[in-house]
């Protein structure tokens, strides 16, 4: 007897949604899906929530995963998604927070929208007026015109001045791809359309990645849904070219809708690919994933005199220079500094290659803070082997990802930062939540029952 015979001769257990991982993606579109009256299983491989966006707590610090900020703040993506929960984001209070570019040595204002670059030493005066025409004239053009060519070329048609043309790198790290001869013009065209309009350019929830995932999984529990730890997903089972459900390594459950909230390069790990069109099956297995290496340092007072964040000009790091942004994130009278490097797409992350990416980002913190390593009370270095499961190249620009549902097996969905959802990374991942959530909609029959009974309740 066949899986699919197996579970529905048995009837296991019945799910209107399972979905498979509890990244941002799973956890989101769990936690709005629940809310809209849908009865969700929610299954996760490892013990923790979050996926690449998790914590651990020890010894009285709040580990996180690498560094995660919001883009736009509340303005942003994620707090659309906290918005249709009905929660908010507490952010942490930005008075005093500096923010940085980093080029050859030496710490710049980083520039905020057409003045701020008007008025930055990064560049001379003649380039800086070049600099603002390119500006005005990305926040003029029609992102879908672009995606398919990247920045470098979008340049070059219109612009000549070397200068200007090194700090385009900079625009590429918006979108977490600091190379304007890969990244996708169009990418870069829609994100500076958004940042433009929106009040903040970045946010920083207070406490962390704590407080967005410790309220993603209340609003789950809240509205019924249910999260299965330490159970990993085998086969997503099909039966007529429909999602039927999934077999884990405990148990096998019912379900119309699967949906898939993890790195579709992945996909046919639990899947067979003869299912898929060979074009979709070609596009998943050639994804090409960002790996980076992120440190972070322990000192006994403030490593500087005042938090803020560094961006690489034209190379991809990125900083925190205070991680702890609230009282219970470390112990008192300990500061936690966060650095980070991204590899060049294509380049193994290994222990070697990681070696090689500490000793240059303590070079770079001896030059910004002459003897601020000697103040080191300790470390913790990850190797992290996929920061982004897509990088914004025109391959792999929004029209080319795959679309939220699946054009080949019916009631199969795909969410992530490797689908078809809006901005760079983590936006990426919540967007394709809303997106799917928007699709689906309200489970209306389930709704109406449960206010049938809570109404039978109140009159008996």
């Amino acid at each position: 007897m066949n899986a699919v015979a197996e579970m529905i001769g048995n009837r296991h257990t019945q799910y209107d949604i399972v979905i498979i991982g509890a990244g941002l993606a799973g956890l989101s579109a769990g936690a709005l899906l629940a809310r809209r009256g849908w009865r969700v299983l929610l299954l996760e491989r490892s013990g923790s929530v979050g996926g690449r966006a998790s914590f651990v707590e020890r010894d009285g610090f709040v580990w996180e995963y690498g560094q995660h900020s919001h883009r736009l703040g509340p303005d942003g993506i994620a707090a659309r998604v906290f918005r249709e929960l009905g929660e908010t984001i507490r952010w942490s209070d930005p008075a005093g927070h500096r923010a940085y570019l980093y080029r050859d040595g030496r710490l710049y204002p980083r520039p905020e929208g057409p003045l701020g670059f008007l008025r930055s030493p990064l560049l001379s005066f003649r380039a800086r007026l070049t600099f603002l025409r390119v500006y005005k004239r990305l926040l003029g053009e029609d992102p879908a015109l672009w995606y398919s060519s990247t920045l470098l070329e979008w340049y070059r048609e219109r612009f000549r001045d070397p200068e200007v043309e090194r700090l385009l790198s900079f625009l590429g790290l918006t979108v977490m791809l600091p190379y304007p001869e890969r990244v996708s013009a169009g990418e870069v065209i829609q994100f500076l359309k958004r940042a433009a309009k929106a009040r903040v350019k970045q946010g920083e929830p207070a406490g962390g990645m704590k407080q967005v995932l410790g309220t993603l999984e209340r609003v789950f529990a809240t509205y019924g849904g249910t999260l299965h730890r330490h159970e990993r997903v085998q086969e997503i089972l099909v039966k007529d070219g429909a999602a039927v459900g999934v077999r884990t390594d405990a148990a096998m459950y019912e379900a119309s809708k699967v949906v898939a909230a993890f790195p579709l390069f992945r996909l046919f790990d639990a899947i067979s690919e003869r299912w898929f069109a060979s074009d979709f099956a070609a596009y998943v297995k050639g994804i090409v994933p960002s790996s980076g290496v992120s440190i972070d340092f322990v000192f006994d007072e403030a490593p500087t005199p005042y938090p803020g964040s560094i961006l690489g000009a034209d190379l991809p790091l990125w900083v925190k220079l205070r991680s702890n942004n609230a009282p219970d994130m470390a112990p008192e009278g300990k500061y936690v500094s966060t650095w980070g490097l991204l590899l060049e797409p294509g380049v193994a992350a290994t222990s070697m290659e990681a070696d090689r990416i500490e000793a240059c980002i303590k070079r770079i913190m001896e030059e910004l803070f002459p003897g601020c390593l000697g103040n080191v009370r300790g470390q913790r270095r990850l190797l992290i082997p996929v920061v982004n499961g897509n990088i914004l190249t025109p391959a792999q620009s929004y029209p080319c990802r795959p679309d939220i549902a699946s054009r080949d097996v019916r009631g199969l969905f795909f969410i992530g930062d490797t689908t078809r959802g809006e901005g760079s990374s983590g936006d990426i991942a919540f967007s394709s939540a809303l997106k799917l959530a928007g699709l689906l909609g309200g489970n209306e029959e389930r709704m109406k029952d449960e206010q049938g009974i809570q109404e039978s309740g109140v009159r008996s």
